[in-house]
């Protein structure tokens, strides 16, 4: 059990800490390889958030096959790896970002599932959230491989194409489910168009709130480290170092799982919904002050592993026979929100104003805590779940 949820964790490190979210903090040296303004850097990381979407879609009707979903998410995040290591102009580019932003729609809903059958059940919410935490991990990584290939960014990406391919080998090696169950107690209920329906309306309330969250999100995670970079002299160096700091604090999102049983669903939500939010606001305000601005990342990446762990336990909570399916709907709102930001921040940015662009993703965090407040309209199973 121990082994699968550390290689679970190194799988999340590699394809969301490196390969998707390394999209921000790679994207200076990307703008001058590529001579990109922030509306086409903000559509190419909306398209990569997009193709996430399409790849949580595919691995929910692979859902019996957790395996093939984490293989999935090897093979197309390290063949996105590659080809942004190889990336001749703009367009290669792109479409690289947007296959290697699948491998993370693939990732979590195969390590859910697996987590789901191989770890016993009283010890499964923190075993997701610590698995979870793995983007963390990830960003500190991505922090160093960036300051050991500065002048060298490509050979990063050929880098974290290696650390991909090693990391769904490890997961694979130790999954055990396959070994211990018969083949048809590991085939899964089939998602028919009844049961698809009655999944979305039983998570209505947490896909609205993941929708605002994404939003919310998509101003650091695309465009945190480039607004840091300009606005201080040496200012790589400090962006690199503040990337670091929030993945550093980002694993502390693994401590979701204890917030939620010592509080609630809804409690944990809104604490860290909101402290995320602030933490944009600031960060837009101040990203050359040295001391905020590190507070505020630090915060945010804390905010946001742990807002995806409570959507992982709200999910399991929600709809515990559709545990997997459930978690891959509700990162799909989040990563349609974060394109819809990306695209829309994007905008704003390229108006001039650090400070609008990011205060406005920020009220975006604060409305996420809305639909926990919807208590009337909600159904008792999911005042069960929020309050449980």
């Amino acid at each position: 059990m121990r082994t699968l949820v550390v290689s679970g964790m190194a799988l999340i490190a590699a394809t969301y800490g490196l390969a998707r979210f390394g999209y921000g903090l790679f994207l200076p040296r990307f703008t001058e390889t590529f001579e990109m303004s922030s509306v086409v850097s903000g559509s190419i990381q909306a398209g990569s958030f997009l193709s996430f979407c399409i790849a949580a879609v595919m691995a929910t009707r692979l859902g019996a096959r957790p395996r093939l979903v984490v293989t999935c998410a090897g093979a197309t995040t390290g063949l996105g790896d590659v080809g942004v290591a190889v990336s001749p102009h703009v367009l290669v580019f792109a479409v690289s970002v947007m296959i290697a932003g699948a491998g993370a729609g693939f990732a979590t809903p195969g390590l859910v599932a697996l987590v789901e059958s191989n770890v016993p059940a009283q010890r499964r919410e923190s075993a997701q959230t610590v698995v979870n935490a793995g983007t963390g991990a990830g960003i500190v990584v991505a922090g160093l491989l960036m300051l050991l290939t500065l002048g060298q960014w490509r050979l990063g990406w050929w880098i974290i194409a290696a650390v991909v391919a090693a990391v769904t080998l490890a997961v694979l090696r130790t999954d055990r489910s396959s070994r211990a169950q018969p083949r048809e107690q590991q085939e899964a209920t089939p998602q028919t168009g009844t049961r698809r329906a009655g999944l979305l309306a039983a998570l209505r309330w947490p896909i609205t709130a993941a929708l605002l969250a994404g939003a919310s999100s998509a101003a650091i995670w695309t465009f945190g480290r480039s607004i840091m970079a300009e606005s201080t002299e040496g200012g790589e160096a400090y962006s690199i170092l503040a990337w670091m700091v929030l993945g550093a604090f980002g694993i502390l999102g693994a401590l979701a799982g204890k917030i939620t049983r010592a509080a609630s669903v809804a409690v944990a939500w809104n604490l860290t919904t909101v402290a995320m939010a602030l933490s944009t606001i600031a960060l837009g305000l101040a990203p050359g002050v040295p001391v905020s601005a590190y507070l505020a990342v630090a915060v945010f990446g804390a905010g946001y592993t742990a807002i995806c762990g409570v959507l992982i336990i709200w999910a399991g909570r929600m709809v515990p026979d559709q545990a997997a399916a459930g978690t891959a709907v509700l990162f799909i709102a989040l990563a349609v929100g974060q394109a819809i930001g990306s695209v829309v921040l994007g905008v704003l940015l390229s108006l001039g104003s650090e400070a609008l662009a990011f205060g406005v993703a920020g009220v975006l965090g604060v409305l996420a805590v809305a639909p926990t407040m919807a208590r009337a309209a909600t159904a008792s199973p999911e005042r069960a779940a929020l309050s449980g």
